[in-house]
């Protein structure tokens, strides 16, 4: 495209050609009009001048006296077409010269129906091309023609001359006018040019901003002067404008980045425009959305319900299941179309810990069911027998006594568990307590070796004072549980040792309880802290065990904001080593 100055360089020169292309032509009408208009004036004179000839001969005379203003060749014609006198024929031709010639050119035959004539010809006497004008007069009643001749040579010069000085003069006129015309549109556009300039790295995207507009301030009334000053304002407007907006759509988009849920925008095209971090999360979407098509996320149930939503114009929810990362997801999906019928927004909600918690809650009712039904089932039992058997033998009583006995302390135990992982879950902050963990193992120890007399245990630590901040009761029965499964499940005489140290962050401390008991399969270490999950169940029940010890201790541990691991093999013994932080925040 074309600048504004080349614009009207280009019509400059345009026009310029346009005129001297029409100009030769116009030249030479114009210069054989002037022509034609001077022999007719110099014919009409030399007609006045000889028009009162009292005959021919006198009229001859005359004419011959006019040779001041005559043409370079004259003749006169009478009325019967003859020619009476020519100022060269006569002269060239001598005594073949007759007044009794007739003349029959094409000017003197015009000249005599419409009182003049012109015509170009060849004269075969002079050689050379004329151009002859011819005007009829009255002489004594009767009609003449005065015939002149001009050589067409000195009109063809003075046209080429006329057209010569005609083109110079108009082209020195375009000359001055183009330069006045560029200097005066040099200075109108000059700042229009400043300001296009000054707004361009705007509009190229190299700066970010409006730039201001700085114009010489020789005339602050000038119309350029004015627009530089309204377009810096209107900039300092529209960055505010700009500003603002960039700011709230900052703090949508950071609001949106830290909800749990995950929210896709998309269009009537179904083109997505927004997605937050945690919807390519939720669909397992490593690069970014904004710009694809929603079916490339391969979600069926989403997109249909998108579509849906903006078909009945108003919010859908549903329920979606899907895999993520390796890990089952449960997602409720709530889609709604936008207000200005564009698109509609999905919003994704994890509820997978609601899910889990349902399972755990269902779970751990029938787990618990089961356990309690178990021991209540052989209660019955046995008591319908000493109901409907009087006269059992007393030995035979005390067995069936016995496992009654045994029944309803494995009862009482199994809710006692469950009451103590009902008190884990509050907390209250008038529990926690600073205290050493280093003697709170030596008292798990001592406990446990009342029941178990032959058990060799061993607190170690690379401090006698380690203090860390928690629920000591809690943190008691977490440890001392690890302490007597390790003694539970040891050939006698079990070998426990517990080590505690302070870890290299010196924020944390490691509590190791090891034991070279039976170990613990590897198909089973990965559940072996699900509640009421056992390895082997007949031994559990025989050692009074529910399956929510180590349940129990991963409760607490993570009530404490610590972990809990487990290395075990078979024969060999086990490892529990459990992290806990020093400071537990109230």
């Amino acid at each position: 495209m074309f600048s504004f100055r080349q614009k009207v360089f280009l019509s400059y020169l345009a026009v310029f050609l346009v005129f001297v292309i029409l100009m030769f032509p116009f030249v030479t009408y114009w210069v054989q009009k002037i022509v034609l208009q001077s022999m007719e004036a110099r014919a009409t004179e030399i007609i006045q001048n000889i028009q009162d000839a009292p005959n021919n001969n006198a009229l001859v005379r005359r004419l011959k006296e006019q040779k001041g203003i005559m043409f370079f060749r004259s003749s006169i014609i009478t009325n019967e077409h003859k020619v009476l006198y020519d100022s060269h024929t006569k002269r060239l031709l001598g005594p073949k010269f007759s007044q009794d010639y007739v003349v029959a050119h094409p000017e003197v035959l015009e000249a005599f129906q419409e009182g003049t004539g012109y015509y170009e010809d060849y004269s075969q006497i002079l050689n050379q091309k004329f151009s002859y004008f011819a005007k009829a007069f009255d002489f004594h009643g009767k009609t003449y023609v005065l015939r002149t001749a001009f050589p067409y040579q000195y009109i063809k010069e003075a046209i080429h001359d006329f057209e010569i000085g005609f083109l110079g003069l108009a082209s020195l006129i375009l000359l001055l006018f183009s330069l006045m015309t560029w200097f005066l549109i040099h200075n109108l556009t000059h700042p229009i040019q400043r300001i296009i300039t000054a707004i361009k790295p705007y509009q190229e995207g190299t700066q970010k901003s409006l730039p201001a507009i700085e114009l010489p301030r020789t005339n602050v009334n000038d119309d350029f002067y004015k627009l530089a000053n309204t377009l810096n304002s209107l900039s300092i407007k529209i960055q505010n404008h700009i500003d603002t907006i960039t700011k709230e759509r900052n703090e949508k988009e950071t609001i949106l980045e830290s909800l749990v849920e995950g929210v896709i925008a998309v269009n009537d095209d179904m083109q997505i425009e927004y997605a937050n971090h945690m919807s390519m999360k939720l669909v397992s979407h490593v690069n970014g959305m904004i710009g694809e098509s929603f079916s490339s996320l391969k979600q069926n149930l989403c997109e249909d319900l998108l579509q849906e939503c903006q078909k009945k114009k108003k919010p859908l929810t549903d329920t979606l299941q899907i895999v993520s990362e390796g890990k089952k997801l449960y997602l409720d999906l709530v889609a709604a179309p936008k207000k200005d019928k564009t698109g509609a927004i999905l919003v994704l909600q994890d509820k997978t810990a609601h899910y889990k918690i349902f399972e755990m809650r269902r779970d751990f009712i029938a787990n618990a069911s089961h356990e309690l039904k178990t021991p209540i089932t052989v209660i019955r039992g046995f008591a319908e027998a000493l109901h409907d058997n009087p006269t059992l033998p007393l030995e035979t009583r005390e067995e069936i006594t016995s496992k009654i006995v045994r029944n309803c302390t494995r009862m009482a135990s199994l809710i006692k568990d469950l009451l103590t992982l009902a008190d884990i879950e509050n907390i209250p902050s008038s529990r926690l307590s600073q205290f050493n963990i280093v003697a709170l193992a030596e008292d798990c120890c001592a406990i446990v070796g009342e029941t178990f007399t032959d058990a060799q245990m061993s607190v170690n630590s690379n401090d006698e004072d380690i203090f860390i901040y928690g629920d000591r009761d809690l943190l008691e029965l977490a440890i001392g549980n690890l302490i007597q499964n390790a003694a539970k499940y040891s050939n006698p005489p079990a070998q426990i040792q517990v080590l505690i140290e302070i870890a290299q962050n010196k924020s944390e401390i490691i509590i190791s309880v090891s034991d070279k008991g039976i170990g613990i399969p590897v198909a089973d270490q990965e559940h072996i802290f699900d509640r009421f999950y056992t390895v082997d169940k007949a031994h559990s029940q025989k050692m009074g065990g529910s399956g929510l010890g180590l349940s129990i201790v991963k409760t607490i541990v993570e009530k404490h904001n610590g972990s809990i691991s487990l290395n075990s093999e078979l024969g060999i013994g086990s490892m529990f080593k459990i992290r806990l932080p020093i400071n537990i925040p109230q």
